[in-house]
């Protein structure tokens, strides 16, 4: 009896240490197996992830998460909010944008512990010269804002009421140009604005305006030489002006009067004929001297649109080709053309200051239609995303996947990238609502 009960004992004991075996082993594969994906294959089977951004929604804006990062795993950012790369600057309908430069004074207050025992506080103020602003104009009110183009926050600076406007220049920090259509919705409107403190303690800036009279549809712009080309409603002649219309000189005479022109740099002035698909189109260049020469670049395409380098170097344009619409880059000096494999309407591109690169809003799908008209006339609106173009190679590189971000279509139009090529703005042609983008 006492054998068999010592046989019992022997035999559960093996049992016991079986099963505790058993799952050792078992505990110490499953370890294994789920520390693999950490450096092991890590393929992602998923067919509808993207492979740029992963969305995440919150309460403040449009956020992005890149791949490779887990916030979960690594406690330095526990807790702590990513800064989002494309902001929704603006939700309401924006009539002009854009980057200008100004000092700002930060002040510090530190204690000082004096050979008196006397506690007394310090007042220290800073200057730091030629911030980065971004300025833009609500379309509702005639409000403008400012942000420091680092930051997502926003500051008004003028109260000045004017609402409706459909264009607005920025030529400095204090200076600008609206153009607004008249009820008739015929006459053009064209006021200098001119912004100024009323105290150096002053957050608001106080409107001074004055009426210029612009008889012109389509006026280009240059920051840099603070005038406006335009030409005279219905006639071939252009006209260099000052943005506050104190001087203006007499620039070219032709026969065609539809042009679209681009101040490309101080120098000179590209003049584009209207696009259209239904018409052959023509470029030519003018220096801005006021002698009226003029240089013929290219031409004969249909749904010929243009943007010229800074540089005055290379063209982006489209053309037409078997009803669909291509775009290349011409290189003014050997007078050749690189086919670009992606398209999109030249309207939604634009130059970095350097001529090294062009980023251009393209759409996830081109339908084939009458281009640019059918866009022009709103009959037609994308989905886009921004890439940037190598102009010598003609090789694409994504650089913002926007309908990963975002919940709505974005049909971007009026690129423009800051002078250090930090940041994108762009509107959405549907909202008019303005969007910021780092791009570094």
């Amino acid at each position: 009896m006492q054998n068999t009960f010592k046989y019992i004992i022997i035999f559960a004991t093996i049992v016991i240490l079986g099963v505790g075996v058993f799952f050792g082993v078992k505990f110490y594969q499953n370890s294994k197996t789920a520390a693999t994906p950490m450096g092991g294959d890590i393929t992602n089977t998923d067919t509808t992830r993207t492979p740029f951004q992963t969305r995440v929604s919150t309460s403040t804006g449009v956020e992005t998460i890149t791949e490779d990062e887990d916030p979960v795993v690594n406690p330095a950012i526990v807790g702590t909010p990513l800064k989002p790369r494309l902001v929704q600057l603006w939700k309401e309908p924006v009539s002009g944008f854009d980057f200008v430069y100004k000092d700002i004074e930060v002040v510090s207050t530190s204690t000082n512990n004096s050979t008196s025992s006397i506690i007394k506080n310090i007042t220290n103020k800073k200057i730091l010269k030629n911030q980065q602003f971004i300025y833009l104009w609500d379309r509702k009110t005639g409000h403008i804002y400012e942000n420091l183009a680092s930051t997502t926050e926003l500051v008004k600076i003028s109260n000045y009421t004017m609402p409706g406007a459909e264009e607005v220049f920025f030529a400095d920090n204090s200076s600008l140009v609206i153009r607004k259509l008249e009820n008739d919705n015929d006459l053009i409107s064209t006021t200098y604005m001119k912004l100024v403190k009323e105290f150096s303690t002053s957050t608001i800036y106080i409107a001074s305006v004055k009426d210029i009279i612009i008889d012109a549809s389509n006026v280009s712009f240059s920051s840099a030489a603070k005038r406006l080309f335009y030409f005279i409603r219905g006639t071939g002649k252009g006209v260099i002006a000052s943005v506050d219309g104190t001087t203006r000189t007499s620039a070219i005479n032709t026969t065609v009067s539809e042009w679209l022109s681009q101040y490309v740099n101080k120098d000179l002035i590209a003049l584009t004929t209207k696009p259209s698909a239904y018409f052959k189109g023509y470029l030519f260049t003018m220096v801005t001297t006021g002698t009226g020469r003029n240089t013929y670049i290219l031409g004969e395409k249909y749904g010929f649109n243009t943007l010229m380098s800074p540089d005055g170097k290379k063209v982006i344009y489209n053309e037409i080709i078997n009803n669909s619409l291509e775009m290349f880059i011409y290189d003014i000096k050997s007078k050749s053309s690189t086919y670009l494999s992606q398209s999109t309407i030249v309207d939604k591109c634009v130059w970095s200051l350097d001529s090294k690169q062009i980023f251009c809003a393209i759409p996830q799908k081109l339908y084939e239609a009458p281009y640019p008209d059918a866009w022009y006339r709103n009959d037609i609106s994308f989905a886009d995303n921004i890439w940037a173009i190598n102009p010598e190679t003609g090789d694409f590189q994504i650089t913002a996947a926007l309908q990963d971000q975002v919940l709505l279509p974005i049909d971007a139009y009026r690129l423009t990238i800051s002078p250090d090529a930090k940041y994108l703005l762009f509107q959405d042609k549907v909202t008019l609502t303005l969007w910021k983008y780092d791009l570094y």
